[in-house]
């Protein structure tokens, strides 16, 4: 009985013997895969920054010159606001100037007629004087002749004076006309670019415009991009160059074709499109700017997908 569980211990100790330990080395390392694309959610917009069109001055609207979708030029007119205040203040400025003109004009004349009245008191004076030194005249009669001169001559220097009066009030006026005029202009509003017009409101006439409130938005001319948010898993890989496919969300249809021309430095929360089903609001994203290659079949703020070739930038 002893021999038996002598040899049972010894087959144990040697079948645990037997066993080997497993080789640490001989464990496969973890490979990551290598990402080639990229997706991110964007949109369509202007190459340039949409313009938020604003009235100065707040007013009625009584004549629409352009609507939605039409192209518009720099300095043509949009909307014209009731101006009929503003017309009756110029027209009564522009009667005070033709009067205050006239009354230049007739002071000007005044002191041509003071001039010829002192210019034949001097002659006067100067023919009394010449009879006195001859015994032929009085000195009174002599003294009265120079103050009439002297009085001819006070009555130039006050008129002088009149007409310089009368210019500066002249020039006043015709300042406040041009004040005046610049109000009017500002009753017509008029397109600060070229560009098409991609959205008016409230600009039927007869409805009212407030002051620096947005009416529309311009759009000015130039090539639409997509403006598309990269997840910060991703932020790494993106760069300038790089080739990418424009389609619709959950298609794989290509609607466009283009590269990446813009990267920002920076990472930010995401702003484009914040309301899909599950989204994590603390995740960051990189925005970059896609140049399209045919940029006229899309619609401006169109939501779509951008497809990045991360393999090869170039």
């Amino acid at each position: 009985m002893k021999n038996f569980i002598y040899l049972f211990i010894i087959t144990l100790l040697s079948i645990s013997c037997g066993k080997k330990k497993p080789d640490d080395a001989a464990i496969a390392p973890i490979v990551k895969p290598e990402v080639n694309q990229v997706v991110g959610i964007g949109k369509i917009e202007p190459e340039n920054e949409i313009l938020q069109l604003t009235s100065e001055v707040s007013g009625i609207i009584v004549k629409v010159y352009k609507h939605e979708n039409d192209s518009v030029k720099k300095g043509d007119i949009i909307l014209e606001l009731k101006h009929s205040i503003e017309d009756a203040n110029i027209a009564d400025l522009q009667n005070k100037v033709a009067t205050q003109a006239a009354q230049v004009k007739a002071d000007q004349t005044n002191i041509q007629t003071f001039k010829i009245k002192y210019d034949n008191a001097v002659i006067t004076f100067r023919r009394l004087q010449g009879l006195l030194e001859k015994g032929a005249e009085t000195q009174q009669v002599v003294d009265n002749a120079q103050t009439e001169m002297k009085t001819l001559q006070a009555d130039i220097a006050q008129q002088e004076a009149l007409v310089e009066v009368s210019k500066r009030k002249l020039a006043e006026t015709k300042t406040q006309v041009k004040i005046s005029i610049e109000a009017l202009k500002q009753k017509f509003i008029k397109a600060p670019i070229n560009g098409v017009l991609i959205e008016m409101s409230n600009t039927t006439i007869g409805s009212t415009i407030n002051f620096e409130q947005s009416f529309a938005q311009l759009n000015s001319k130039g090539q639409s991009v997509v403006v598309c948010e990269i997840d910060e898993l991703f932020a790494d890989k993106m760069a300038e160059g790089q080739q990418s496919w424009i389609r619709n969300p959950g298609s794989m249809d290509t609607l466009s074709m283009g590269r990446v021309y813009f990267v920002s430095s920076f990472l930010k929360k995401k702003s484009l499109f914040t309301d899909q089903a599950g989204e994590k609001q603390d995740r960051r994203v990189r925005e970059i700017k896609i140049k399209l290659d045919t940029p006229k079949t899309m619609l401006l703020n169109s939501r779509v997908e951008c497809v990045v070739n991360v393999s090869n930038p170039l």
